[in-house]
């Protein structure tokens, strides 16, 4: 990553951690998706955050592997946006909301995934759009803290 884009996603990350430590989290998405490209390259020209380029980076599924007409596919948080915002908020509660804690959450969780619109259909029909499944919480289960687990749940294979 280059000085610039490593400049601007520390200052997405100052943005994320004002935000987080405020309990304001109605912008979050915004600022985890610049933060993103930041931290991936994904510029403009004019070195702004190109959130269009996901698509060329993002983690694809099986069924979204060949297509590459950009209204046909979809691209989603691999961690629902409000369960990573849970973990951050976890953090304000245990009063550990640091900028190496919140950037730690950040990069474990924040992955994109881009699939077709009928499989981005079958995660808001199980209910998993804003959610991770309940095995996704249970240490007996074999879900437990597994990122892929809602993908899994319909059936979305995503490639390795």
């Amino acid at each position: 990553m280059n000085e610039i884009n490593n400049f601007n996603a520390n200052l997405e990350l100052q943005h994320i951690s004002l935000e987080v430590y405020s309990e304001r989290y109605s912008h979050l998405r915004t600022f985890l998706e610049s933060y993103y490209c930041y931290q991936h390259g994904l510029v403009t020209k004019q070195g702004k955050p190109d959130w269009i380029q996901i698509f060329n980076i993002g983690k694809r599924t099986v069924a979204a592997h060949h297509i590459q007409e950009r209204k046909l596919l979809v691209r989603e948080m691999i961690m629902p946006l409000s369960v990573l915002t849970g973990y951050l908020k976890t953090l304000v509660r245990d009063d550990e909301a640091t900028i190496d804690n919140i950037k730690t959450i950040i990069d474990e969780h924040l992955e994109y995934v881009i699939m077709t619109r009928e499989e981005y259909n079958m995660l808001v029909d199980a209910g998993l759009k804003e959610s991770m499944p309940a095995g996704y919480y249970q240490a007996s289960e074999a879900s437990y803290r597994c990122i892929n687990a809602r993908f899994d749940v319909v059936g979305i294979t995503l490639l390795a």
